[in-house]
C-alpha cells in the first residue's frame, strides 16, 4: 500500500505539479488505520470512514503546505455531517465556516461548488443563494466511491483557484487510494 507522500508524488507527476516536501511524517494512526479502511468500504453500501477522512485531510494539508497556504479543511459524510476538520496554524477565522459550508454544499448538491455557482446563474439552481449551510464558492468537491456519494471535502484559505485545486487533491487522493 502506498503512503500519502507517495500518492502525492504520483498525483503531482500526473498533473505536472511539484509535490510538496513533507514537513512531518505521516501520523502513526493513519498508518495503522489504513489496514481497516478497505474492509469498511467494501460492504453493500460504501461509506466514508473516519480513518479515510483523516487521510484526505492530511493529504490536503500537505498540498496546502506545498503551496504556502494556511488552509482550513473539512470533510463531511454523505449526510453533510462533519467527519474530519483541520484548521492549519495562522489560517483565517472566516475560513472555518467557509470550509465546512463548501463541503456541505458539495455533498448536498452532489457537485463541485464552482459548478453549483455557475448553475445558480440561469442553470438548474437558478436563484440559489448562499446561506443555511450553502456556500457557492469554489473549493468544495463531492467524494464518490463506486459511483455513490460518500461525502465531500471543503477547503478555504487560498484563492478560489487554490481552494479548488486543493479540494480536487482530496478527490484525486481518494481515487488513487482506493484505486477507483
Amino acid at each position: 500500500m502506498k503512503t500519502i507522500d507517495e500518492l502525492l508524488s504520483q498525483i503531482a507527476n500526473n498533473t505536472g505539479a511539484t509535490p510538496p516536501e513533507p514537513s512531518v511524517k505521516e501520523p502513526t494512526y493513519i498508518k495503522e488505520e489504513k489496514k481497516t479502511v478497505k474492509k469498511q468500504i467494501t460492504g453493500t453500501r460504501p461509506y466514508l470512514t473516519l480513518a479515510l477522512a483523516k487521510e484526505i485531510v492530511y493529504c490536503v494539508e500537505k498540498g496546502a503546505e506545498g503551496m504556502g497556504i494556511n488552509a482550513v479543511i473539512s470533510v463531511v459524510n454523505a449526510d453533510g455531517r462533519l467527519v474530519a476538520f483541520e484548521a492549519m496554524d495562522n489560517s483565517y477565522l472566516a475560513s472555518i465556516s467557509a470550509a465546512q459550508d463548501k463541503a456541505y454544499t458539495a455533498a448536498a448538491l452532489k457537485m463541485p461548488t464552482e459548478k453549483a455557482l455557475a448553475e445558480s446563474r440561469g442553470g438548474i439552481f437558478d436563484g440559489l443563494s448562499n446561506g443555511n449551510g450553502i456556500l457557492l464558492l469554489g473549493g468544495g468537491n463531492p467524494l464518490f466511491i463506486n459511483g455513490e456519494l460518500v461525502g465531500a471535502v471543503g477547503v478555504s484559505g487560498g484563492t478560489k483557484e487554490q481552494d479548488i485545486e486543493l479540494s480536487m487533491l482530496g478527490v484525486r487522493y481518494l481515487e488513487e487510494r482506493l484505486s477507483l
